[in-house]
């Protein structure tokens, strides 16, 4: 499996080359996963994680950025970069074919597999450095507007969304990094638009800087709710295996609408279609599953060869990358939370 090693690159310095470097090229910087360890004026660092999907440069951009602007003077707080899959950056692609997905390694029970011993080590070294609080930078594989992940709802992870964008998702995903750093310390997980969406960068790289610079505001848990536009995330489409399929017209087993992205962050109504089957009659194409992986039936429905919702649902994260569907999902399906909810 990729030589994968169950320890972590440390490092306590930015090496030689990584201001530079690309996505693709970090690998001749950073060889393998690492944690890199900055000094700053306050001990209790800010933990940024990027790459965790190849594909996905905009933390490495942010993070550029933000340590251009310290160039010759101390960070005001110290700051650990986890850099994650990088042998997938060097192909330019979310994950190999023989890896897990790296936002799917962190375990809240004991480790199993070598990736999970890594995500384990870095969890051990955070928590041993108090870490202040935790960043993950992502971009979509689909159209979507600047958002925010979360694991909970409690102030301050309200607050550090609200901080990025005033559009929140409660998403809480087995084994991702959000889930295993909320615990620990105020942790968000902030999706930057597609790959190369320049807002992005700069929305992430702000966010750096003022938690860099302490920056956090002031407020309650209840007034940052309503700050926010927060919706839960309760179901996940994922197509069946051994199908083909297209988004763009062209015959295959399931064709997704050419239009799909269009779909995220609106409400769609009972008996929207998803999805179109030409083939198959008795397989089920595209299912619903809970967010622990569970099953869930009846969310959607057959109508002829339309593949159609039976409930209302806001949409997040669909895609047209065929690759992404097949290594991840589809999409997701949501609900708005009300301030008094939370």
């Amino acid at each position: 499996m990729s030589g994968m090693s169950s320890l972590p690159l440390v490092l306590d310095h930015l090496p030689s080359g990584f201001m530079s470097a690309s996505a693709r090229t970090l690998h001749e910087v950073v060889p393998s996963p690492a944690l890199i360890h900055l000094p700053g004026l306050q001990p209790r660092p800010v933990f940024v994680s990027v790459l965790l999907h190849g594909n996905e440069d905009v933390g490495l951009l942010a993070l550029q950025s933000v340590l251009s602007r310290y160039e010759g003077r101390p960070l005001p707080r110290a700051l650990s970069i986890f850099v994650g899959n990088v042998e997938a950056a060097r192909a330019g692609v979310r994950r190999l074919e023989d890896q897990p997905d790296y936002n799917r390694i962190w375990p809240r029970s004991a480790p199993a597999t070598p990736h999970q011993h890594m995500a384990a080590r870095v969890m051990d070294a955070m928590r041993e450095r108090e870490v202040f609080l935790a960043i993950d930078l992502h971009n979509n594989s689909g159209r979507n507007p600047l958002y925010s992940c979360l694991s909970a709802t409690g102030a301050e992870h309200l607050r550090l969304a609200r901080m990025f964008s005033p559009l929140a998702v409660l998403i809480q995903a087995p084994q991702s990094l959000g889930a295993a750093f909320t615990p620990i310390c105020p942790t968000v997980c902030c999706e930057c638009g597609e790959i190369g969406n320049a807002q992005g960068v700069a929305q992430a790289a702000k966010l750096i800087e003022r938690c860099l610079a302490d920056d956090f505001g002031e407020g309650t848990a209840h007034d940052d709710a309503k700050a926010l536009d927060i919706f839960q995330a309760f179901a996940m489409l994922k197509v069946a295996e051994g199908l083909t399929l297209s988004c763009d017209g062209e015959a295959a087993d399931l064709q997704l609408p050419p239009e799909i992205e269009s779909f995220n962050f609106q409400a769609l109504e009972p008996g929207h279609v998803i999805a179109t089957t030409l083939s198959h009659p008795d397989v089920e194409p595209l299912r619903a599953y809970r967010l622990d992986g569970e099953a869930m039936a009846g969310m959607l429905v057959r109508k002829g060869a339309d593949v159609c919702l039976s409930t209302q649902a806001v949409a997040a994260m669909f895609t047209r990358d065929l690759r992404a569907i097949r290594q991840d999902c589809l999409g997701y399906l949501m609900q708005r939370v009300p301030a008094h909810a939370l």
